[in-house]
């Protein structure tokens, strides 16, 4: 990278995604926060095996520090204090941990770049990374407007995801009105009572 003229200039090298998702139920679950445990205990999905072949399985992407609750199928975060502790715990031998490039090469062979490193919040980005494996229904637990988002950015950035893929349902485990209006108006955007929830994903 150099600024030239006030412009800056970066000289980018395509690298292949080194991780395949092989999945078979073509679900995800996002989980944002801890804010919903009391109706919903997000580490019953760490043992969730789906149904009759794992049809309704569900895949989960996390950030932050809830991969201290369980052991997800993939997590990303851009701290250095988070993945300085996967790293000192060895979490990332049985989860795969997306981080910025700087982050992958100060640890090498432990974490993977986010495929094309968009600008994204961390919570967007796992959203964004459950989308570009291809899931057809991504659902949100513990995401609304109830929590205090370190980051203002978080609600654009989600909603940025939302319309690039426009093919994916994404559902929120909420009632209506705890959402933002802003996804609410999204056509791809719907929310999912979580009887509904555990029956429909065989939970």
């Amino acid at each position: 990278m150099r600024l030239a003229d006030g412009v800056r200039h970066e000289n980018r090298e395509w690298i292949p995604n080194a991780v395949t998702n092989n999945h078979i139920s073509g679900r995800a679950a996002i989980i944002g926060s801890r804010f919903d445990q009391r109706r919903f205990q997000h580490q019953r999905l760490e043992r969730h095996r789906g149904g009759l072949l794992g049809r309704k399985r569900l895949q989960t992407y996390a950030w932050g520090d809830l991969w201290q609750d369980m052991r997800l199928d993939f997590y990303t975060s851009s701290s250095r204090e988070q993945l300085s502790q996967i790293a000192q715990q060895s979490y990332d031998q049985h989860t795969t941990v997306f981080a910025p490039a700087r982050h992958v090469i100060e640890w090498p062979g432990r974490f993977y770049p986010v495929p094309w490193a968009p600008y994204l919040t961390d919570l967007a980005t796992a959203i964004y990374l459950a989308s570009f494996d291809q899931h057809e229904e991504i659902f949100f637990i513990g995401i609304n407007c109830d929590v205090a988002w370190p980051d203002k950015n978080v609600i654009g950035d989600v909603a940025r995801v939302m319309q690039a893929y426009r093919g994916t349902q994404y559902i929120s485990v909420a009632p209506p009105a705890s959402q933002y209006e802003e996804w609410l108006a999204l056509p791809n955007f719907r929310t999912m009572p979580l009887r509904e929830f555990i029956s429909y994903c065989d939970i």
